[in-house]
């Protein structure tokens, strides 16, 4: 076995992680990973510190305050969920104003933590370092408890515009915006960078994983697609391991991680140890504290799921958001879980094309678990 082959450098960006290497890594990697999971238990604040580490993804036009304060009440505060990054804050020209930072981050008000007592980091997406970097000293002197950077977003409509994964085709651009993020910002607070594991294809993963790492980023997350996937299988798990084996920083691995086994599945090919999930949580909100062992390892009931969605309907009144929108949301929240749970299927299709609350209220209130 070769010695620290999980803490390998590639000396050479371009260089691609040999196979043998890969399956060492793997190898050795498995008792880590006991180890972890044996501690899955204990909330790691951060990938690397003892325990677990479990991230809430960000996901546009989803994860907003609302739902973020949702999902880190759960359980009495005790969801199992490490931090949340926010949805994407579009950066262009100009640093963006604190009221937007505000506006959009409302944790920050209060020390850049939900309710839960669940740390808050700032994600920003934009092409252009000066800016960015202006507007993540902002964020950190609101409070911020971290700053991430987006380099993973597939959108069309931001990747025609210079941001999200349309810098993983430029690595170098990845490493000078990091590096002047990580200028500005104070140096406790973490600078991270999400991103997927390339264009089109994985074939520069290495080098867009050293180019952050470079940069200064505390740590990498890594969707396991490529851009042109979008959300389309197959998720690329094992790619993961050539980032792992490319940085000595922690790599996070994101994508198509639904039940706790998924967790050791994607630990034996990746050899990532720390995890950030997104989509899954919209079926299973209690996945994280089933992954901790605090919850049984069995389909949330859908009485359950429906009272949560519920709350999250009542919680985005409160907050302001006109009737329409909420509803829409809730919508939303049921299209993505029937995705992941056929049991969900019937309950969308018979809302989906209600125009108001009371009607889609009245269904969910109607929902039994003889089913489940």
């Amino acid at each position: 076995m070769t010695l620290g082959a999980c803490e390998r450098f590639v000396a050479d960006p371009g260089q691609r992680v040999a196979e043998a290497v890969l399956e060492d890594m793997r190898r050795a990697g498995l008792a880590t990973w006991a180890v972890t999971w044996s501690e899955r238990h204990r909330v790691a604040a951060r990938p690397g510190d003892p325990g677990l580490y479990l991230a809430l993804a960000p996901m546009d036009g989803i994860t907003d305050a609302v739902y973020r304060r949702l999902l880190t009440d759960q359980f009495g505060g005790r969801s199992g969920i490490s931090l949340c990054v926010s949805e994407f804050v579009r950066v262009t020209r100009d640093p963006v104003p604190a009221a937007v930072l505000l506006r959009d981050v409302p944790e920050l008000a209060h020390g850049g933590h939900t309710r839960a007592g669940v740390p808050v980091y700032v994600q920003l997406l934009g092409g252009d370092p000066e800016p960015l970097a202006e507007t993540a000293r902002r964020a950190a002197e609101l409070g911020a408890p971290g700053i991430d950077l987006n380099f993973g977003c597939p959108a069309k409509t931001v990747n025609n515009h210079d941001g999200g994964a349309s810098l993983l085709r430029a690595p170098q651009r990845i490493h000078s915006i990091v590096a002047r993020v990580r200028d500005l910002v104070p140096a406790h607070i973490p600078v991270t960078a999400k991103v997927r594991v390339g264009w089109d294809s994985s074939d520069g993963l290495e080098e867009i994983a050293v180019a952050a790492a470079s940069g200064g980023a505390a740590w990498l997350t890594v969707h396991a697609r490529t851009r042109a996937q979008l959300y389309q299988p197959p998720v690329r798990w094992p790619d993961l391991a050539r980032a792992r084996a490319a940085v000595a920083i922690p790599v996070v691995a994101n994508g198509d991680l639904r039940a706790p086994g998924d967790l050791s599945h994607c630990a034996a090919q990746s050899c990532c140890h720390a995890f950030m999930i997104g989509r899954a949580a919209m079926a299973r909100p209690d996945l994280f504290a089933v992954i901790r062992g605090a919850r049984q390892d069995r389909p949330l009931p859908l009485a359950e799921l429906a009272g949560i969605v519920r709350d999250y309907h009542a919680a985005m009144r409160d907050d302001g958001l006109e009737p329409g929108r909420a509803v829409a949301r809730v919508k939303q929240w049921l299209r993505l879980a029937a995705q992941l749970d056929p049991r969900v299927e019937p309950h969308f299709a018979a809302t989906k094309t209600a125009v108001a609350w009371p009607p889609i209220d009245a269904h969910l209130a109607g929902i039994v678990d003889d089913d489940s």
